[in-house]
C-alpha cells in the first residue's frame, strides 16, 4: 500500500498495516486532488482547484481556494466526519496554503496541511 506525502504529493509506500492509520488524511486529499467532473464514477466528486495553478498570483486566490476545498469536502461530513473547517492563507508567492482541521464522528479531531500551487 502507499500513502501521499502531503509536501511532495507522491505515493510513499508503507506496509499494510501503516496504511490504513491515515485513511482519512488520504481521503481528503484524494477529494483535493482530483479535477471536478473527471472522476469516471461520480462527476461530482474532486475539487476546482486545478484552475488556480493558471491563474494570475492575487489575493482574491486565498479565498476561492479555501471555498474550492469546502466544496470539494462537502460531501464528507454527514456520513465520515462530523464537520470540516478549511482556512486558507499565502505564506509565500505561488503557493496557498489550506489548513484543513477534521473532525471525525468519534470525537477525535485532526490538521491536514495541503498546499495549493497557483500562477503557472
Amino acid at each position: 500500500m502507499a500513502t501521499i506525502d502531503l509536501e511532495s504529493k507522491d505515493y510513499v509506500l508503507l506496509s499494510l498495516d501503516a496504511a490504513f492509520v491515515n485513511d482519512d488524511v488520504q481521503c481528503v486529499c484524494q477529494r483535493l486532488g482530483i479535477h471536478r467532473g473527471k472522476y469516471w464514477a461520480n462527476k461530482k466528486i474532486g475539487s476546482r482547484l486545478y484552475t488556480l495553478k493558471r491563474s494570475k498570483d492575487l489575493s482574491r486566490n486565498v479565498l476561492l481556494a479555501k471555498q474550492y476545498a469546502e466544496e470539494a469536502l462537502l460531501d464528507l461530513v454527514p456520513s465520515r466526519f462530523e464537520s470540516i473547517t478549511v482556512s486558507a492563507n499565502q505564506s509565500e508567492q505561488s503557493r496557498i496554503d489550506l489548513t484543513i482541521e477534521v473532525f471525525r464522528i468519534t470525537g477525535e479531531s485532526q490538521k491536514i496541511l495541503y498546499f495549493v500551487p497557483v500562477g503557472g
